[in-house]
């Protein structure tokens, strides 16, 4: 063990002798989740965020949705401080990681049913709940900011015409939100790598890092830029498992800039973390062929 793990096993209470096992998979890219084991014993997760705000969402959302939807139990805390980052001391889920080989009719079903009640939990207004912030009334606030903010990141890396047509783009659509289905709580990285299943079925819903009070179509934005396949050709079965809970959201015409967000949020993402050209090269290749794409074919 390092010293540095030692250190949250004591600052956590845990015993001595424990077995850490770091977890990685594609695109874990924003926190170390080691698992935790010892003869005997029962496992538990180690997430450790290395920024105060993803702690902060990853532990109130895991509280708020305990008794709605199936997510981790959270075990024990640890703020973030100048000398540490949040950790998260958390139940661990047998079963794996979702691939879409394996979704089956029943769990297409379960996963919308699983985001439609996570999208029934109404807001006062846009944000993050969990700041001493005033809620925003317009949901093109927080879009345009973001959008705007992974432009910047971009800036000295992404050629300087594609940045503009991606702000013209930006401007032209921003209209589009005057009437999404929201406020409510969004999830925002709703996808194959953050959903764990156990014989053919719906295990837990992870990694709340990202979550918000926003709009529903937002969720839509991962089905519609691929990362679900088609739900290995059980589709239908998610949306009738959303519609068992809640109307499907006229999504599409929002999609293309939703689309065009979540690819240069990815990019800026890569580029600000210099793991562009590394481990995260074919995250940022698959999302910057998508803006050179798009731009192509939208200006």
């Amino acid at each position: 063990m390092t010293l540095i793990l030692e250190k949250y096993r004591a600052l956590l209470h845990l015993d001595k002798g424990l077995r850490f096992s770091k977890i990685d998979h594609d695109e874990a890219i924003i926190a170390d989740v080691y698992k935790i084991e010892s003869l005997g014993k029962p496992r538990f997760i180690l997430k450790i965020c290395d920024r105060p705000n993803d702690y902060t969402s990853e532990v109130y959302f895991l509280s708020h949705f305990k008794k709605q939807i199936q997510v981790p139990s959270i075990i024990n805390t640890l703020s973030p401080s100048q000398e540490t980052h949040g950790a998260i001391l958390m139940e661990y889920l047998s079963g794996c990681l979702l691939k879409t080989s394996m979704i089956t009719e029943e769990i297409a079903f379960q996963l919308g049913k699983s985001l439609a009640i996570i999208h029934s939990n109404k807001t006062d207004g846009f944000g993050y709940l969990h700041r001493d912030t005033k809620f925003e009334s317009d949901p093109t606030s927080h879009i345009k900011d973001k959008f705007l903010e992974s432009i910047d990141e971009c800036k000295e890396h992404l050629p300087a015409e594609l940045i503009m047509k991606s702000c013209n783009y930006l401007d032209k659509t921003l209209h589009l939100l005057e009437k999404v289905d929201g406020p409510c709580i969004i999830h925002r990285d709703f996808r194959p790598g953050n959903i764990i299943v156990e014989n053919k079925r719906l295990r837990g819903i992870i990694d709340w890092s990202s979550a918000r009070a926003s709009f529903a179509e937002d969720d839509f934005c991962s089905i519609e830029h691929g990362e679900w396949r088609d739900f290995n050709h059980h589709k239908e079965n998610f949306f009738q498992g959303y519609s068992s809970i809640r109307n499907i959201p006229a999504y599409h015409h929002l999609m293309p800039l939703l689309r065009l967000n979540r690819a240069i949020a990815v990019i800026g993402f890569t580029v600000k973390r210099n793991t562009w050209n590394s481990t995260d090269s074919r995250l940022y290749q698959g999302n910057r062929k998508f803006v050179d794409n798009f731009m192509m074919y939208n200006n």
